[in-house]
């Protein structure tokens, strides 16, 4: 902060214990300084603001009109400084009305939005959710804070991010509960002999299973690429095709279609989905809380429950980029 004319924020300071003492050799005993020094403070006042500023009479030093009115400006002043010094910012998560904005991919929406809108119905009713797809833009957004929180399985963040893992995913083949040829397990020559229906979509864990395939030098015999999960559940309940997904999405499909969940015949890495938010907003209360709120949701060694997968309130409305 810059003061016009490099006045001395201390000589404002002179100023106003002058105007409440009246008295240059109480100022100067107040303040810390000799009488002298404070009629030197006085003089260079007088010349910035051209005004004698305080004139000697029998009752001690009087301000003029001019001196007045800065008075009453330094002392609003003082008081917003300390309202800025002393100012915290604080969180009610029971009554607060914020708007939180949140990029998921198509997988984070179907197994972490319901549950966080359900625990938002318990624990903060009126606070309200943004969501947004997962794209390429998303760590731009949340640098720039367009975006507070991003989850799901995300690569490629720059310096600048902060990470949370929410828990361990793995991967799991779904079919149609009737299925013809596949029945509660699923064997080597099954999933090679099968079609298959593969999403292509951006940031998530499709790339680890194509690797682990070529690694173990495994054909998988695709029948339909879709972009998203969007139109999965249908597809699988309605057809043969198989589709490898997350454990936890496979289970949530259960619960809408007649569906399946199969253990793989071979060996994928889990990876891990995380939240993620930029270092500028670290501190901001509302997204430490909602940070805090949704890593609850997955304590460690939880067993997955069918509750766990109620269908997302109406109230989300999804935002494409």
């Amino acid at each position: 902060m810059t003061v016009r004319a490099n006045i001395d924020l201390k000589l404002l300071t002179i100023v106003d214990e002058l105007y409440r003492t009246r008295s240059v050799s109480q100022t100067a005993e107040n303040v810390g300084l000799n009488q002298s020094a404070i009629s030197m403070s006085l003089a260079r006042l007088r010349k910035h603001f051209n005004d004698p500023l305080f004139v000697r009479t029998n009752s001690g030093m009087e301000p003029t009109p001019h001196a007045t009115e800065i008075i009453k400006l330094l002392r609003e002043a003082h008081k917003l400084l300390q309202l800025a010094i002393e100012h915290h910012v604080i969180f009610d998560s029971a009554t607060s009305t914020r708007t939180f904005r949140i990029c998921a991919t198509d997988i984070g929406q179907a197994v972490v939005l319901p549950l966080l809108m359900n625990r938002l119905r318990e624990v903060a009713p009126f606070i309200n959710i943004d969501l947004r797809n997962l794209s390429q833009d998303t760590s731009r957004q949340m640098e720039s804070g367009d975006v507070d929180l991003a989850f799901g399985f995300i690569q490629g963040l720059n310096t600048g991010f902060y990470q949370q893992r929410l828990f361990k995913e793995r991967f799991v083949c779904v079919a149609r509960a009737d299925h013809p040829r596949i029945g509660d397990s699923l064997s080597l020559d099954q999933l090679q002999s099968e079609l298959h229906l593969v999403v292509t979509t951006i940031s998530t864990g499709h790339g680890i299973i194509e690797k682990t395939l070529a690694e173990k030098r495994i054909q998988r015999k695709v029948g339909l690429r879709v972009p998203n999960f969007l139109d999965l559940s249908a597809l699988v309940s309605t057809t043969d095709l198989l589709a490898i997904v997350p454990e936890r999405f496979g289970h949530a499909l259960t619960t809408r279609r007649s569906i399946k969940v199969l253990t793989l015949p071979i060996a994928v890495p889990s990876y891990s989905v995380t939240q993620h938010w930029h270092e500028r907003f670290d501190r901001d209360p509302g997204i430490q809380w909602l940070r805090s709120l949704i890593a609850d949701l997955f304590p460690k060694k939880r067993a997955l429950n069918s509750n766990d997968f109620r269908r997302c309130p109406s109230t989300v409305t999804p935002i494409s980029d």
